[in-house]
């Protein structure tokens, strides 16, 4: 796989799952990714691997479980993975606001049903487009201000989800280059 990130799910996000990123790197360490480097404080890796995406994932999940006692999904992407998620942007790269512009990493690729029955309700005038395992959201206003939450997408795709904004997915796929 090469040059890998892990994006973990609801890292010290309120109150659940609080974790130091030097414990999460010495977690990644001890599963064997010794070069793991951790970019702030939401769970994310960067880190080499030549295991196949869903051993990584496994070995991440259980070690997390093991060492720091968290039960946390790790969403994994390879370095020419987060590039086509940059190029893939529907929402071009001169979107006028780029901190209303957020990518959600899923664990799967959703069916089409899925998709469209979260395509046919209203979310005024935000906007998402899902392409491939990915799904790019772009807020009006506030993602907090939304009824297009990550709790949503989860349940409509019916697939776990981890959001990035758009500075962060582009400095991941920066580092994974």
């Amino acid at each position: 796989m090469g040059l890998t990130v892990a994006l973990l799910r609801a890292v010290n996000v309120g109150a659940a799952n609080r974790m130091r990123m030097d414990a999460l790197r010495g977690v990644f360490v001890s599963a064997g990714y010794d070069d793991a480097v951790t970019y702030i404080q939401t769970g994310n890796v960067v880190f080499t691997s030549t295991d196949a995406e869903h051993v990584v994932r496994t070995t991440i999940e259980r070690q997390i479980n093991t060492e720091l006692g968290l039960a946390i999904t790790a969403i994994v992407r390879t370095g020419a993975q987060m590039a086509a998620v940059v190029a893939r942007n529907p929402f071009g790269t001169d979107t006028a606001d780029s901190t209303r512009l957020y990518v959600g990493f899923l664990t799967g690729e959703p069916p089409r049903d899925d998709i469209a029955a979260l395509e046919a309700m209203d979310f005024g005038d935000d906007a998402f487009r899902v392409v491939g395992r990915e799904i790019y959201l772009r807020y009006a206003v506030r993602s907090s201000q939304s009824k297009l939450t990550g709790a949503l997408i989860e349940r409509k795709l019916r697939q776990q989800a981890t959001v990035r904004n758009w500075a962060v997915t582009m400095k991941l796929a920066e580092m994974t280059r």
